[in-house]
């Protein structure tokens, strides 16, 4: 099939694009295990003209972990606003940058979506240098369903707030995976006994670290096994998703809206209803032809 004039035109631009820009490499690293960098982003690494970190001391050590001396440009919640415009202008000079962060990948619950969205608006070429994820190795080693499963990322420091998001979530059928800092560990888990205490949950701590380790039970059991545990590192939850789904009559009234009624629906909501009722009208018509008989 023959391109057309205007296909030709927009291929060479994106070329000439290319060439004339450097190119934006999200780069994952390890969460734990040095030995889950991959070869792709050692290559990347080694190959850039700067690579853009989160801290300092941090990115220094993963530089010097493996053997790599490129010049380094911070990108943090403090200065993304300022730094972006400034890494963007370098992209368009033509330097290639690759943006690594504490662990794991970038962007995912770190600074740098502005830089990414900056680049795509501008059409600056962005590769995804894909690695080690928590919460992947999580997810799959919690053996519940992943299918399909619902990321709900950091839950509110705010107790109130994180009240009713846990109520919210405890609605919800998917699997669900939630990330937290290690301090607020005990508080999440006391909220979430109280409010769904016999659901079943997986705490994945330390992933990929020599001495990780992995917790099972209901919240309930989850939450008085660490109450008097003083809990060091980084850990991922999942849980497993709701078979009913409910909307609380007092999350409502916390919420304000009355829009939507209250309703409830079973995991498995029609199937049931259909053989009663297909039931139902069987015998009603059995019984009307037993009628119609007698009648004769």
């Amino acid at each position: 099939m023959l391109e057309t004039d205007s296909e030709m035109e927009n291929t060479e631009t994106k070329e000439k694009k290319e060439k004339r820009y450097g190119t934006l490499y999200i780069v994952s690293t390890p969460i734990g295990n040095d030995d889950d960098i991959t070869i792709r982003a050692l290559k990347v690494l080694k190959s850039v003209d700067i690579v853009v970190c989160e801290e300092p001391k941090i990115g220094a050590r993963t530089l010097h972990k493996y053997n790599l001396s490129q010049k380094m440009e911070l990108l943090n919640e403090q200065n993304e606003q300022v730094k972006t415009p400034q890494l963007v202008e370098l992209l368009e000079k033509g330097k290639s940058l690759a943006l690594i962060c504490d662990g794991g990948t970038p962007v995912f619950a770190d600074p740098g979506l502005p830089l990414v969205q900056a680049c795509l608006k501008r059409e600056i070429p962005v590769k995804v240098i894909p690695g080690v994820s928590s919460l992947m190795t999580a997810i799959v080693r919690s053996g519940f369903p992943i299918d399909q499963f619902l990321y709900a990322g950091f839950l509110s420091r705010k107790k109130e707030e994180r009240i009713l998001q846990l109520r919210r979530l405890s609605t919800e059928k998917r699997t669900v995976v939630l990330l937290e800092t290690p301090y607020r560990l005990v508080p999440l888990l006391e909220t979430a006994a109280q409010i769904m205490p016999e659901r079943r949950a997986y705490i994945g701590c330390n992933l990929t670290m020599p001495f990780e380790t992995h917790h099972y039970g209901t919240f309930k059991e989850l939450y008085d096994k660490f109450k008097n545990t003083k809990f060091k590192g980084e850990f991922v939850i999942c849980f497993d998703g709701s078979p009913t789904f409910t909307i609380e009559k007092d999350e409502k009234e916390d919420s304000g809206k009355d829009k939507n009624p209250s309703f409830q629906r079973s995991a498995k909501p029609s199937f049931g209803k259909r053989k009663q009722k297909q039931n139902r009208s069987k015998e009603t018509k059995f019984k009307d032809r037993k009628e119609k008989k007698r009648r004769k």
